[in-house]
């Protein structure tokens, strides 16, 4: 898993939520009281036409032209009832969900006709989210090629207008929910921030936008800098969901368009609500911004967006001396995370190491091992600490002793101290849920400078132990770290493929252990191959029949091996040649 999706499954279980009933099993249910959705009201047809629209997008298309005729059908359906659809619940979900796929005729329709009506638009709950669709679809469409319609000068035009007049009428819309969610969304594509919700979408694989933005972009996020920083209620926009939000976008817009503006911003900030001087500095007492989660959201994202100068200064006046206490504090041990990761300085990160090494225990008793993670992180990423961090960790699990070296294995893949493991039971390892820190920390430290001790201890782990631990959901990455890491040497490689002989067949069968076969089967060579094959040959029905044994007998070409050993050498050389050739093209 990527650090990103890491901390994206951290935020979600932050603010978790109980799981609401799906739009469209309501929207049905609703419909058969005769209650048409909230907001604007549509007759019965409408609206169940707009149901079924919501069913058969789900279901998906055939083709891109199929989906193309389908979106063009929707909205000629909604010509001179734009606004009346829009602000229906049921109506601006659709409208919302399609505007991505609309032609440029629809979309200058659609910017024509909420162009003219932004004031009670911008605050409705329904359309609100239709317009922020637009803003962030007539932005993309802004920075592409000239087209001959000219529909980029027009997009453009709706993106400033959009963000111009909000910024006019800053005091009206910034308090209002759905207002400042435009507003976000404007600041976010004046500066291409691809949107939180669409980056975090498992199914998205949108890269982040890099283009030059236009001067008037930038003029324009500049101007909101400018006007909050004059506002007396600036001190006040940190302590809410909504306006902490919004400071949110500002400072990720900022750090595209105006470097300079950014700092002065960040200043403002820490002077008036980070770390205002008139607060006691005593150690033992918190400042207020910790004492706040809408701050606390702010003060994560600057650490983002900070240069080094104000980075150190942040983390001496709001963290030196009180990063154990944070640590353990559960509001607060988030925020210590994202200071480690976002830390670049060594000597700096050093600072925070020792001020944290000696509590390992008491985070780890707390349930805060994220910061364990983001401390193996960047001692992997700065070259620093290494041997202490293992030497901590190993003494907070109670392994520091030889003979639990080996155990030791185990009892971070739990994240639970020696005695724990011992009294646990391991027939189920394969099955059992393993601590998602714990294993990405062992990856971790099979890539520090100096793996040996991990590396020994893999390999002292009885064979079922390993090939348990290699089919987990979680402990099948732990494969991937080992065969790749630099500082894992070939001969230790070849040991754990020696040391999985026997298991290769159920290894190949199973979900996630096939995962540790092809990372296993990727860094064997040639003679190490024939030997699996040879495994892997004998009965082959029982397991190349199965469901993911049948990917992993097409991807090492089993057929032909079983036809022509020598044919099948043949074809590996020249898929080896392929990807050498590859690779010195990327070179």
């Amino acid at each position: 898993m990527s650090e990103e999706g890491v901390q994206h499954a951290q935020k979600s279980e932050r603010f978790k939520r109980k799981r609401k009933k799906s739009f469209l099993k309501n929207a049905r249910k609703y419909a058969k009281k005769g209650c048409y959705g909230r907001g604007s009201q549509l007759d019965a047809d409408t609206y169940q036409y707009f149901v079924r629209i919501m069913e058969a997008y789900r279901q998906g298309f055939d083709s891109d032209e199929d989906k193309a005729i389908f979106v063009n059908n929707v909205f000629e359906q909604t010509v001179d009832q734009e606004i009346n659809c829009c602000c229906n619940q049921v109506g601006c979900r659709v409208i919302e969900m399609l505007i991505p796929f609309a032609n440029d005729e629809v979309l200058k329709r659609y910017m024509k006709c909420f162009g003219d009506e932004l004031r009670p638009l911008c605050c409705d709950r329904f359309a609100s989210h239709v317009i922020e669709s637009l803003v962030a679809e007539a932005a993309k469409k802004s920075f592409k090629p000239i087209s001959k319609d000219d529909i980029n000068a027009s997009c453009k035009e709706f993106v400033l207008k959009v963000s111009r007049f909000l910024l006019n009428n800053l005091e009206d819309y910034l308090w209002d929910t759905y207002g400042n969610h435009v507003i976000r969304r404007c600041l976010e594509s004046l500066a291409q921030i691809p949107n939180e919700k669409v980056k975090n979408d498992a199914k998205s694989e949108e890269p982040d936008i890099k283009v030059e933005l236009p001067e008037e972009f930038i003029e324009v996020i500049k101007d909101y800098c400018e006007r909050i920083m004059h506002w007396p209620q600036f001190g006040e926009l940190c302590q809410t969901d909504v306006t902490s939000g919004f400071l949110q976008s500002l400072l990720k817009a900022l750090k595209k368009a105006d470097k300079k503006l950014l700092k002065k911003l960040l200043e403002k900030l820490l002077s008036t609500n980070f770390a205002p001087e008139v607060e006691n500095s005593d150690s033992d007492n918190l400042p207020s911004v910790f004492l706040s989660k809408p701050a606390m959201m702010v003060l994560e994202t600057t650490l983002e967006v900070s240069k080094s100068k104000m980075f150190t200064q942040i983390f001496v006046k709001c963290f030196s001396g009180r990063l154990v206490k944070l640590a353990t504090t559960r509001s607060t041990n988030f925020t210590v995370q994202k200071l480690i990761m976002n830390c670049k300085e060594k000597s700096e990160f050093e600072l925070m190491f020792d001020e944290l090494s000696s509590n390992f225990k008491e985070i780890i008793v707390a349930g805060h091992t994220g910061i364990i993670w983001a401390l193996a992180q960047s001692c992997k990423n700065l070259a620093s600490k290494q041997g202490s961090f293992m030497q901590n960790l190993m003494k907070s699990l109670d392994c520091v002793e030889e003979e639990k070296h080996k155990d030791f294995i185990l009892c971070l893949c739990k994240f639970n101290d020696f005695d724990t493991t011992q009294k646990q039971s391991k027939e189920n390892l394969q099955k059992d849920k393993l601590s998602l820190h714990g294993t990405l920390i062992l990856q971790l430290l099979l890539e520090f400078n100096k793996p040996i001790k991990i590396v020994n201890g893999l390999l002292s782990l009885d064979q079922n132990e390993l090939k348990a631990l290699f089919s987990n959901t979680m402990g099948s990455h732990i494969v991937d770290s080992y065969v790749k890491s630099l500082y894992v040497g070939e001969k230790s490689r070849e040991k754990l493929i020696r040391k999985m002989k026997g298991t290769y067949q159920e290894l190949a069968s199973s979900k996630f252990g096939s995962r540790s076969f092809e990372a296993i089967w990727n860094a064997a060579n040639l003679k190490n191959k024939l030997a699996i094959m040879e495994e892997l040959v004998y009965k082959d029905g029982s397991w190349s029949s199965s469901q993911y044994g049948k990917i992993i007998a097409n991807k090492i070409n089993l057929a032909l091996y079983k036809r022509n050993k020598e044919e099948w050498k043949n074809s590996l050389n020249t898929v080896k040649k392929a990807e050498k050739l590859f690779e010195d093209i990327l070179k």
